[in-house]
């Protein structure tokens, strides 16, 4: 079965490959770079590409920056559900705008390029189709007809058909790969020797808007009843999907088990988010579990409403923050906390009375999870280095 650990492809791989191309390009860029003084203007530029490039790899890889744009690739099977891929585009173009608002508000320098930085913006290009790469003195390329028609689309008409400012322009191609119910506005593009091309513009600046003004629900390490830390030799946005794809999940949550995914039911908008649900039914003995995403911040944390069935089938009402936190060197800290919502002396006494059976089915997952990771990582080389720690030291469960 492939798996997960294919996020930054094989190395050593030179055949043809079958993926997503994605290109992030700063807009306005050659006004900006024409119209100030270049030393501020290239530090301010090299900041905003060198962000884009941190942000989007991995999980995809990087290919090389072509002036004010970023390329990247990735394999198929990198991305098993394409809203993932998404979710990393509007991730980055939240993580580029606060960045460049952050940029704005901090300079005192009074040079046209500081005072211009407001006018950059960004996009995307996202295509799905066949290349080769190519591999020389370590530098790594791509080539075939779809790498072509990738950039050819930066060069787009989007903009002259009062489309949005701020886009991910997704190929009829690439869409095939993203959920079907997330329905987007067409655009056909016209190129010498490809003809039509169709797609859909996913207007980003509502995305922006959205994650800058929803509520936000946030367990606290003081606020949580339990917490559980797993120390895991991936970047947060792999090991998102570790914890967010059902299929991933399963791997390790639930395998003791059953060998069946969770169910997953997506929002009205067709995406894993605040309003979807998640239904787990094979914990051990009559444990199960249903799920409300109610806060969704890709690749930083996510909150959820549990419900939950005890010793006996008793119903329990849980909020559970699941955080993912950077630690360098491609590694993350994956921390699962869990506060009750009733806050009543018989709910806390119920909460007592199952420590040690949640304590050790958390034990166990956490121990499934890194080794489960471990295994990819040493599989298909995803960047995990050094000795790890013993299992037990990195899966340390934390009552209160």
């Amino acid at each position: 079965m492939k798996t997960i650990a294919t996020l930054t492809n094989r190395r050593d791989d030179y055949g043809v490959h079958e993926g997503y191309l994605l290109l992030a390009d700063i807009s306005g860029y050659t006004a900006f770079l024409t119209g100030t003084e270049l030393e501020h203007a290239h530090e301010i530029i090299h900041e905003l590409t060198t962000l884009i490039r941190e942000r989007l790899a991995p999980p995809m890889r990087f290919v090389k920056l072509e002036g004010d744009a970023v390329f990247c690739h990735a394999d198929t099977e990198t991305f098993r559900e394409g809203e993932r891929l998404v979710e990393l585009i509007e991730a980055c173009y939240f993580e580029f705008s606060n960045r460049l608002l952050d940029m704005t508000r901090a300079t005192t320098c009074r040079c046209v390029a500081c005072a211009a930085i407001g006018s950059l913006g960004l996009k995307f290009v996202s295509h799905y189709g066949s290349y080769v790469v190519e591999r020389d003195d370590r530098r790594e390329d791509l080539a075939g007809p779809d790498v072509i028609l990738a950039h050819r689309l930066l060069k787009n008409t989007i903009s002259d058909h009062d489309g949005p400012p701020a886009y991910a322009f997704f190929t009829h191609a690439c869409q095939q790969h993203l959920p079907p119910s997330f329905e987007l506005p067409s655009h056909i593009e016209m190129y010498e020797s490809f003809g039509e091309t169709k797609g859909g513009v996913h207007d980003l600046d509502p995305v922006l808007s959205r994650m800058r003004e929803e509520r936000r629900l946030y367990i606290s390490a003081s606020d949580a009843d339990f917490e559980i830390p797993i120390d895991v030799p991936v970047p947060p946005a792999v090991a998102w999907q570790y914890v967010v794809d059902p299929i991933e999940r399963q791997r390790w949550a639930c395998r003791r088990y059953n060998e069946d995914p969770d169910q997953d039911e997506r929002n009205p908008e067709g995406r894993l988010g605040p309003g979807a649900t998640s239904h787990c039914t094979h914990g051990p003995g009559h444990l199960m579990a249903f799920r409300e995403f109610i806060d969704w911040r890709p690749f930083a944390y996510f909150t959820s409403r549990v419900t939950t069935t005890v010793a006996g089938g008793l119903p329990r009402s849980l909020i559970e923050t699941v955080e993912f936190i950077p630690l360098g060197d491609h590694r993350t800290r994956i921390i699962i906390r869990y506060r009750a919502t009733n806050r009543s002396r018989m709910s806390l006494l119920v909460g007592r009375a199952t420590r040690a059976l949640v304590t050790g089915l958390w034990q166990r997952r956490g121990s499934d999870l890194v080794s489960i990771v471990e295994e990819d990582v040493a599989a298909l080389r995803l960047g995990g280095r050094g000795d790890p720690q013993p299992r037990e030291a990195r899966t340390p469960t934390t009552w209160r």
